[in-house]
């Protein structure tokens, strides 16, 4: 048996690493399929590349088959995620390895997912091909964490927006809240629109700002529109406005036992889809709502208020990740409060938040924090 040496293990590092950044690609398109990346290597070139593709197409593995050809043969495959070794909307990517006669497969996390929990390890290895695993995990878990924890929990992966000013303050006293953050940072917030598969938000969120919640990327004219949720406990709003437009995307609304039955007919009436949840302390059990999200194999919803409601996540400790983009205004004790209902007795008992991310956007700061890993 050959040692492994610093030189392999940084040359593994080197290519799944690669193979992370080629799953990037993937983050608007593959769901609720995972967005993973393969990169396919011959005597210490790349011969073949792809990410996964919108769900019934290719994944990951197969696109690099094919662009590497009879090149795969006796390669190195470096892939993000175990490949599935079950037949979906598309075949097993564990027959399609073993076919192409790859040597090696390195995998940098095994997929927590039922129907493959190591099978498809034991599939390659079993047909006499090496496998390695825990190449980079941590690098690949930042990047897969929305499925794994969707996977894993059977609920959404809860990821919260917010934008304040430096005072942390998301709107002023009058309410107007227009604009904060520069154009960049809303442009920001557009990609992590089309990386969710749902955005919600809470019942001033809508009356006030009447959003429509759509992605909108010039570049990318066609891009898939998320699922708009809003929570809404008594049937405060009406049936109209671009929320309910259903022509620019579905629209899900989550309730309780009292809304009235009229204007529970009303929602369904103009096209939107109507859950009635349990409560908890007379509002939706938001614990329950990103279970619902979750069996609709919505990997990540991602909320954008308003306070009431990131108050209701905060105090379940349901929110995963926060990102906060920080404006150079400035609105005083009178404007509203990042979060409402939520109360800590002291600094020992504060939840403690693990800085992941920050970076300049025109002239906003935009922080990202991880909360509940799961």
């Amino acid at each position: 048996m050959t040692a492994t040496t610093h030189s392999d293990v940084e040359t593994d590092r080197h290519w799944m690493l690669r193979a992370r950044d080629v799953a990037e690609g993937a983050r608007i398109q593959a769901a609720p399929n995972p967005s993973v990346g393969c990169v396919l290597v011959q005597h210490a070139k790349e011969v073949g590349a792809g990410c996964t593709q919108a769900p019934g197409q290719a994944h990951a593995e197969v696109v690099a088959l094919q662009q590497a050809g009879a090149a795969a043969r006796g390669a190195t495959a470096y892939v993000t995620l175990e490949p599935c070794c079950h037949h979906g909307r598309t075949p097993p990517c564990v027959d399609a390895l073993i076919a192409a006669g790859v040597a090696r497969v390195v995998v940098a996390i095994e997929d927590p997912d039922s129907q493959v929990a190591g099978n498809g390890v034991r599939a390659l290895r079993d047909a006499g091909i090496q496998v390695d695993v825990g190449v980079c995990s941590e690098e690949v878990f930042e990047q897969l964490r929305g499925y794994l924890h969707q996977r894993k929990t059977g609920s959404a992966y809860c990821l919260a927006k917010v934008a304040v000013s430096v005072d942390g303050r998301t709107a002023a006293e009058d309410g107007s809240s227009q604009w904060i953050t520069c154009p960049e940072a809303r442009a920001d917030t557009h990609l992590l629109r089309a990386q969710s598969q749902a955005i919600l938000v809470g019942v001033g969120t809508a009356l006030v700002d009447k959003p429509k919640l759509t992605v909108r990327i010039p570049e990318q004219a066609e891009v898939r529109q998320p699922l708009r949720v809003l929570v809404d406990s008594r049937g405060s709003v009406a049936a109209e406005g671009p929320l309910f437009d259903t022509q620019l995307a579905p629209t899900l609304v989550l309730t309780t036992e009292q809304t009235p039955s009229e204007k529970i007919r009303e929602w369904k009436n103009a096209g939107a889809e109507v859950e009635v949840l349990p409560e908890l302390e007379g509002r939706v059990d938001m614990s329950q709502a990103l279970k619902i999200l979750g069996q609709r194999d919505i990997l990540q919803v991602m909320v954008e208020g308003g306070a009431t409601l990131l108050g209701s996540l905060a105090n379940q400790s349901l929110i995963n990740s926060l990102v906060v983009y920080v404006g150079p205004k400035i609105l005083g004790d009178s404007g509203t409060p990042m979060l409402s209902g939520f109360a800590v007795p002291n600094i020992d008992v504060a939840p403690t938040l693990q800085l992941t991310d920050i970076r300049r956007l025109g002239n906003t700061s935009r922080l990202e924090y991880l909360l509940n890993p799961v």
